[in-house]
């Protein structure tokens, strides 16, 4: 896999991590591993052993700092690979086993088991993790049919398993005692919404903002005593746009007061305002300066967003969290999919 660097080498003595890009194959042949400059953001490959090849489309990274694991949903495998970070940053594949399902598309770690979700089947599934980072069989439930599954994680509380089903146009909750999950509080949203990735208000933990993703809204969602309720709706385009969009992922901007949402297509970050936590307030648009944003990863002061139709990873810089900054730093990674940093 060729990389380009713009914005020069790490200097010496800087601070550094790892981050990881997986990718869609055929273009895309597995992940490829960067030192990253935790000052100016700026990306080396790692040599020799940068590219650790996976033809399955390896499309969401979950880093576990603690014991040093990648963890890779491999879509077009419908499988679960575990790989072992090593001192140079270079990975080593130490479990792959069945995910649960068909198309795993989104992976969550809490709680003490990995939490992933279908694409293909709907079915949502848990593997427990032991001491060591390893994994246990799947468990699996759910799987409506004409359902798409494109996230599952528990709440920060712990009082509920939340999981957004695209095909069906809804938000399930599971209390989170129950094992298995059964008995799920069902919010339907409007039809051809779309529900696809959601984050947490930081202070509040029953309060959610969930991404929409053929309607490009944000709902604003309680979680009550009898599951999820809607409060609020708003766009993530502006006003007046009426081309074609795909809203992709979300995330919480550094600070916990903004909210980033990717629009594909529109091809811009959307920066929300979580002043008032139940009112988000759209702020502004920024180019990705790149085609299709399908996710993007957030570490201290640096956005590194995944554009996957023009093969290449565009940084920001966060210094000012409402105003994510263009760094000119970019890198040629053949169809991106998600990053992470470990």
């Amino acid at each position: 896999m060729g990389a380009l660097l713009m914005g020069g080498t790490p200097a010496a003595g800087a601070p550094q991590g790892h981050l990881y890009v997986g990718s869609y194959a055929p273009a895309g042949r597995g992940i490829q591993g960067y030192a990253m400059d935790a000052r100016s953001g700026a990306l080396r490959p790692l040599q020799p052993a940068g590219l650790t090849p996976n033809e399955n489309s390896p499309s969401w990274l979950l880093a576990d700092g603690s014991t040093r694991r990648l963890y890779a949903a491999e879509e077009g495998g419908n499988h679960v690979a575990v790989y072992q970070q090593t001192a140079d940053g270079s990975l080593v594949l130490r479990q792959r086993l069945p995910s649960g399902g068909r198309g795993p598309v989104h992976l969550s770690l809490a709680r003490g088991r990995l939490w992933v979700a279908h694409y293909g089947d709907a079915r949502l599934a848990a593997l427990r993790l032991q001491a060591d980072g390893s994994l246990g069989d799947a468990e699996t439930w759910y799987g409506d049919a004409g359902g798409h599954a494109h996230m599952l994680r528990p709440s920060p509380d712990g009082r509920w398993l939340i999981a957004s089903d695209l095909g069906l146009d809804r938000l399930l909750a599971w209390p989170a005692e129950a094992w298995p999950p059964d008995r799920a509080q069902s919010l339907r949203m409007r039809p051809g919404s779309g529900p696809r990735h959601f984050v947490f208000h930081p202070q509040q933990p029953d309060l959610l903002y969930l991404l929409q993703e053929l309607s490009n809204t944000l709902a604003i969602v309680r979680l009550g005593e009898h599951g999820p309720q809607l409060l609020d709706e708003c766009s993530v385009l502006p006003s007046g746009y009426a081309g074609t969009s795909y809203a992709s992922d979300l995330l919480l901007a550094p600070g916990g007061l903004h909210l980033y949402a990717l629009n594909r297509l529109h091809n811009s970050i959307a920066v929300l305002d979580l002043s008032e936590p139940t009112r988000p307030r759209l702020l502004d648009h920024h180019w990705t300066h790149g085609d299709y944003p399908r996710s993007a990863c957030c570490v201290g002061q640096h956005l590194y967003v995944c554009n996957q139709r023009s093969d290449q990873l565009s940084h920001f810089e966060l210094s000012d969290p409402s105003r994510p900054r263009f760094s000119g730093l970019q890198i040629a990674v053949p169809s991106p999919a998600t990053a992470c940093v470990l």
